[in-house]
């Protein structure tokens, strides 16, 4: 099984330096629907392969933006990890304050963020156990937040975790998700059997195969 996680693209919107907390909330639920920036890039079949998709506008636009033939399939548990204001406030703090003291309390399990850490894991454990019992290459689309935990519990179930950025996830940001067993671990390439790069690999991958 081979996995393509894929964040959505960058919002069509513009993000102020300060907010209060209404407005940083209001901003927050805007952003995940307004719909993602119009660029040009290749598209490219998704090779019959099914693309789940969170229930936001913006990661529909994105398969739509790199795909010419999804079959998108609906996933709510790839939506977005909610983010609420840490307090109330008419006074305006910068942008990222909100954020950090939103992660802060999203980490403790505090009652102003809708979705708890643990909670957020719970979610990507489900969402892992529907992928591991289909046990089909697929592409997953969805946000920043929630694909840094599902990146952590992918690594927990041992599988490998390959792309050019695994700690800041920008926009469109790839990332193959793999079974540590499709991979040849004999030197430190770790190809994937299947496409090895060095001489190691395709040896691994001519006694794997045969």
């Amino acid at each position: 099984m081979k996995i393509l996680l894929i964040a959505s693209g960058k919002a069509a919107m513009t993000w102020e330096k300060q907010y209060t907390s209404d407005e940083f909330e209001e901003t927050y639920q805007r952003a995940a629907a307004c719909g993602i920036e119009a660029i040009q890039v290749e598209r490219i079949s998704s090779h019959n392969r099914p693309v789940y998709v969170s229930s936001t506008k913006n990661a529909v636009q994105t398969a739509d933006l790199l795909f010419t033939d999804a079959k998108m399939t609906d996933e709510p548990l790839l939506n977005e990890v909610p983010v609420c204001a840490y307090k109330d406030t008419a006074k305006k703090l910068p942008l990222w304050r909100w954020q950090l003291m939103a992660s802060v309390q999203r980490f403790f399990g505090n009652s102003r963020q809708p979705e708890t850490k643990s909670q957020a894991k719970k979610r990507a454990d489900k969402l892992l156990d529907l992928l591991e019992a289909k046990n089909q290459d697929c592409i997953l689309i969805s946000h920043p937040i929630f694909i840094k935990i599902l990146l952590d519990r992918f690594s927990a179930r041992g599988y490998c975790i390959t792309g050019r950025n695994t700690v800041l996830i920008a926009p469109l940001n790839r990332l193959l998700i793999t079974k540590r067993d499709m991979h040849c671990g004999g030197c430190g390439h770790n190809c994937l059997l299947s496409n090895p790069g060095c001489g190691v690999g395709r040896d691994a991958g001519r006694r794997r195969f045969r």
